[in-house]
């Protein structure tokens, strides 16, 4: 299974939805959105594909957030997002509370833990648990999105020009 994951889109609804399509494109299933979606307009983007959200520091009008995001089908994911998906336990934060990364991090409960808020792509190993910065769709340079592939383990960095 191939999954995607976006963060930080801003509200730049052109450049998320030509990372939609590229992740579409090369097989990804589901997508996970690390916060920071800012409108309720961005959401409609994801329509059409199994999405996941959590809010970022500049997700400020929950109420239209959460209808856009129930209106797609989509699913809202409190303070953190998890979910077991191949076998694999995934996670997904924001990044802006401070520690909490961290904290989910040194758990080694889970394969995969996404984050976003800096807008730098990283990743890095803590024990079983591959740690990734998907980067952003906004004040980014360049504009990047995650493919993951649950089977391999393997991650692509794919930049994003709208």
């Amino acid at each position: 299974m191939k999954i995607g994951v976006i963060s930080d889109t801003h509200d730049r609804i052109d450049t998320a939805a030509e990372a939609v399509r590229f992740l579409r494109k090369r097989g990804a299933e589901v997508i996970f959105h690390c916060g920071d979606i800012v409108s309720a307009e961005l959401v409609a983007v994801f329509a059409g594909v199994p999405t996941h959200f959590v809010f970022g520091n500049w997700d400020k009008d929950h109420r239209k957030l959460l209808a856009a995001i129930a209106a797609i089908g989509g699913t809202f994911h409190k303070d953190f997002g998890y979910l077991e998906l191949s076998g694999k336990q995934i996670a997904w934060v924001h990044g802006d509370v401070r520690g909490q990364r961290q904290e989910l991090e040194q758990l080694d409960q889970f394969d995969y833990l996404f984050y976003g808020h800096s807008h730098i792509a990283e990743s890095h190993r803590t024990g079983r648990t591959l740690v990734l910065n998907p980067g952003a769709l906004f004040r980014a340079c360049p504009k990047t999105c995650a493919l993951v592939d649950l089977n391999s383990g393997k991650v692509e960095l794919i930049k994003v020009v709208p």
